[in-house]
C-alpha cells in the first residue's frame, strides 16, 4: 500500500474536512472516497462552464507534462481549436473568467482574449489541477506498474503524488474552496473556469454528477492511449460543470 506520510498531516486534514462539507468521507487508510447521504452546498451563481486548456504536445504524444515541462507548448491544432472556441463563447454570456495559475492555462486564456470577449478575467490561485512533476516526458506504458501511480490512478488514493506534484485529494479540496470563492463574489453570475481536465473531474465529484466518484474514469483513460480514446481529447473545449 502506498505510504500516505509524505502528504503532510495538516494537508491530509484539510483535505478529509474539505470533503466533508460536501458529503464525501475519506478512508485515512486507503485514501479512497465516497458519498454519504446529506446535503451538500447550493451554488449561488446561474451556470459554470470550463474550458480547458489548449493541446499540448505531451497530449499528442500521449506523454505526462508537469507544470513546466518543455512538452507543454500547444500543438497547431490544438490553436486552430481553442480559436475557434473563443469565436462561441459570446453566446454564453459570460460574466467572468476564473482563470488557472499554470502557464499552459494562461497561454490558453491569451489565445481565447485574442477574439474580443464581454468578460472580465480573475486570476484563481487554486483553480489548480494535478501536477505530475517527477512523471515529465513519460507515458503510461512507463508508469502501469508504478506503485505510486497505482495508488493515485488505478485505486483513487486521494494523497498519493508525485514528490514534487499534487494529489487528488489536493486538487478536489481545492475546488471546494474555488466554490466558496464563487458562491460569495458570484452570485446569479455566468462563470467561466480557463483550467485543467483534472479541476472538471474534481467538481464533477463534489456536484455528484455520477453515482461514485471515479465512476468511468480509467487509468490509461485519463492519458488517451491510443487511438480509440482521441474523441475523448477535450481539450479547448467548453464543458458545463453547473
Amino acid at each position: 500500500m502506498f505510504d500516505i506520510s509524505t502528504i503532510p498531516a495538516e494537508e491530509q486534514n484539510r483535505i478529509v474536512n474539505n470533503l466533508r462539507k460536501w458529503g464525501i468521507v475519506t478512508n485515512m487508510e486507503d485514501g479512497t472516497i465516497d458519498y454519504i447521504d446529506v446535503p451538500i452546498p447550493k451554488m449561488q451563481c446561474e451556470s459554470i462552464h470550463l474550458i480547458r486548456h489548449t493541446e499540448t504536445v505531451a497530449v499528442a504524444k500521449h506523454e505526462f507534462m508537469s507544470d513546466t515541462s518543455d512538452n507543454c507548448g500547444f500543438t497547431e491544432a490544438g490553436i486552430e481549436l481553442t480559436r475557434r472556441q473563443a469565436e462561441q463563447l459570446a453566446d454564453y454570456h459570460f460574466d467572468v473568467a476564473l482563470v488557472g495559475p499554470i502557464a499552459r492555462v494562461v497561454n490558453t486564456k491569451e489565445l481565447i482574449m485574442q477574439t474580443p470577449q464581454n468578460f472580465e478575467c480573475v486570476p484563481v490561485k487554486k483553480l489548480h489541477g494535478i501536477d505530475n512533476t517527477g512523471w515529465e516526458y513519460k507515458t503510461y506504458f512507463d508508469l502501469e506498474h508504478d506503485p505510486v501511480f497505482l495508488a493515485r490512478e488505478v485505486e483513487n488514493n486521494m494523497f498519493a503524488r508525485t514528490p514534487h506534484g499534487t494529489s487528488w485529494g489536493t486538487v478536489i479540496a481545492n475546488c471546494a474552496d474555488v466554490f466558496d470563492y464563487i458562491y460569495e463574489n458570484y452570485a446569479n453570475k455566468r462563470i467561466l473556469l480557463i483550467s485543467q481536465g483534472s479541476v472538471l473531474r474534481a467538481m464533477q465529484i463534489l456536484l455528484r454528477t455520477r453515482a461514485h466518484p471515479w465512476d468511468d474514469y480509467t487509468a490509461s483513460g485519463m492519458y488517451h492511449v491510443g487511438d480509440d480514446s482521441k474523441k475523448k481529447k477535450n481539450y479547448g473545449i467548453i464543458s458545463r460543470v453547473y
